[in-house]
């Protein structure tokens, strides 16, 4: 128990050390560790990849979203479903250039439809893909496609 909140709490303090280019696994126990270590906070889950046009027009309207609410009870995780070949050049590259200042994840369950059924078994696996959870830790809205800097706000607003 106290290995699981040890891990809890560096998943989730923003440590200075961390590169925010760098990558992190985001696997079925990773994604629970977050969702538990953040109970009190609404938690938005954003499923993007390099290649996906609009992914990369709705990323700069995510990271306004983690900036006007970071200072709340929020908290966001970004997941790259770049492929793996992909991630040390392309995907760092763009978040560099994106000026990310948080941690980022990439895609660490085995198969497409193992995440797809944790996230949401009525996701059709398209992305962008953006899961927001109310306080308690449930699910309470699911954006598949681009989506607007105002209907996040909305969301989040509305569960703070």
């Amino acid at each position: 128990m106290l290995k699981l909140l040890f891990i809890s709490i560096i998943l989730t303090v923003n440590i200075s050390v961390v590169k925010s280019q760098e990558l992190v696994s985001a696997t079925q126990h990773t994604l629970d560790s977050i969702k538990t270590a953040n109970k009190g906070k609404v938690v938005l889950i954003n499923f993007w990849a390099t290649w996906c046009k609009p992914c990369v027009e709705e990323f700069p309207d995510i990271v306004k979203i983690n900036n006007s609410f970071k200072e709340k009870d929020f908290k966001l995780v970004m997941v790259s479903l770049d492929f793996s070949e992909d991630l040390d050049s392309k995907t760092t590259n763009f978040l560099k250039k994106m000026k990310v200042d948080f941690l980022t994840y990439y895609n660490g369950f085995a198969k497409d439809d193992d995440l797809i059924n944790y996230m949401d078994k009525n996701w059709n696996g398209g992305i962008p893909g953006t899961f927001i959870f109310d306080k308690e830790g449930k699910l309470t809205k699911t954006f598949i496609g681009k989506t607007s800097y105002e209907e996040f706000e909305k969301s989040i607003e509305d569960l703070l």
